[in-house]
């Protein structure tokens, strides 16, 4: 549980890092918010299962796993990617995972094969894609914190000469 717990708070603050990003703000704010609902997909059977795809799929009368719901919203990522943001130098590098993830997908089902035999291969194109958004929105966000912590700065010395210019009057 704590990887989700991880995995979720870095797909959260991707997608704040690529708000706040200089260059390429709306292609990098829908890669950042494709990243977070394709993981939110993958992790709803863990987080609560009732409200999976797949379960709700299988309810409705819908027969399908959780591994189906996965390879179709890696397709809609990779597709979505590749159109959206295909005039950045990045988009390979966000794209690309996609493809790993729907080639895992296909390799593990036409070989029977268990979640934990390819979880780390998942992990590691999440990681891969996370990492692109932090370092393509990062410089942007990093500028906004240090802005910030200087306005801080800042009104922290004029309350101190404030409290020093009320003592001189005393």
């Amino acid at each position: 549980m704590a990887p989700l717990i991880i995995f979720g708070v870095l797909c959260a603050a991707a997608l704040l890092v690529a708000a706040c990003s200089y260059q390429d703000r709306s292609c990098l704010i829908v890669a950042a918010l494709l990243v977070c609902v394709n993981w939110l997909t993958f992790a709803m059977p863990w987080i609560y299962n009732p409200a999976s795809f797949a379960h709700l799929l299988v309810a409705a009368g819908i027969p399908a796993h959780h591994e189906d719901v996965w390879s179709v919203m890696d397709l809609v990522c990779l597709v979505t990617v590749i159109v959206v943001c295909r005039h950045t130098w990045w988009a390979p590098v966000l794209w690309a995972p996609y493809l790993i993830m729907l080639a895992m997908l296909a390799v593990a089902w036409a070989n029977d094969l268990e979640y934990v035999a390819y979880k780390d291969v998942l992990d590691a194109a999440l990681i891969v894609q996370l990492a692109t958004l932090f370092v393509v929105g990062g410089g942007g966000c990093a500028d906004r914190v240090f802005d910030c912590c200087r306005r801080l700065r800042g009104m922290g010395g004029s309350a101190s000469e404030l409290a020093r210019r009320s003592e001189v009057a005393r």
